[in-house]
Order: structure tokens, then sequence, then C-alpha cells
């Protein structure tokens, strides 16, 4: 059963600017160490860490964490599974309101060109029975 989905897009450029600007305020405010060791480890690093923060946008649209809540950018870790897979690693508020919500999966694909970055997030549980996923079967048109 899909509990949320959040999508977000952005200007890979927007991103280089941000990194280019002395101190590493944005990288170091909104990326943990590991995203950032992966992120320059690549070729072309702005469009990983534009994917990486298009993704925790996602994840918190799909969580419903408004930015007034005072969303803590680190507490959403996008992560690279062996298998070349990203995925979401929450702490601290959105791993609680993810548990509150009864998110059990956190689906999450990501995308990017030289101008663009995007991500798509689906949260979900696992814990949909057989009548309510005929009944939900039934109502698609």
């Amino acid at each position: 059963m899909i509990l949320g989905i959040g999508i977000d897009l952005l200007d890979v450029r927007r991103m280089e600017r941000e990194l280019q600007r002395e101190g590493g305020g944005l990288r170091d405010r909104v990326f943990t160490s590991g995203e950032i060791a992966y992120c320059q480890g690549k070729g072309c690093p702005a469009q990983h860490f534009a994917a990486r923060f298009a993704a925790k946008e996602a994840v918190f649209k799909a969580l419903a964490v408004e930015q007034r809540e005072g969303r803590r950018w680190r507490d959403v870790e996008i992560e690279t599974d062996t298998d070349g897979r990203p995925r979401a690693i929450l702490h601290g508020a959105p791993k609680q309101r993810a548990e509150a919500l009864g998110v059990e999966v956190i689906l999450l694909t990501l995308s990017h060109t030289r101008e663009l970055a995007a991500a798509y997030v689906f949260l979900e549980s696992e814990r949909v029975n057989a009548t309510e996923r005929r009944s939900t079967h039934e109502q698609r048109p």
C-alpha cells in the first residue's frame, strides 16, 4: 500500500554554483560525510550531489514534512547499495515520522543529465491483506 509519493527536480548548474562557494557551506550542511565522499569520487560531482539533494527533497515531500517544520537535511541519507541502487536511510525526526505513518519500504530512484537531476520516492507498507489488494485493483479504471 502506498503511503506517500515524492518527486523533485533540480538544475545541476545551481548545485555547481552552491558547491563552488567558499567554505563548502551547503555541502557540509546538507550532505553526510559518506554522501560527500561518494559524490566527490565521481567524474561530475555536481550531478550526483544534485540527485541526492533531489532525493532528500522527495523524501520530505513523501513524508509531508514542511520546510517550516525544520528539515534537517542530514537526517535523510542517500546511500548506494552493492547492486548500485540508491536507498534512503532515515534518522531523527524523518525516521520517527516514517514509523508513525507505518512506512516499511522506501523505494527511491534517481536520474541525472548534465542539466537536470531528478528523484522519485514511494513510501510503502507491506501490511496489505488480499481483500484490500483486490478492492484497490477493482477500483482502477
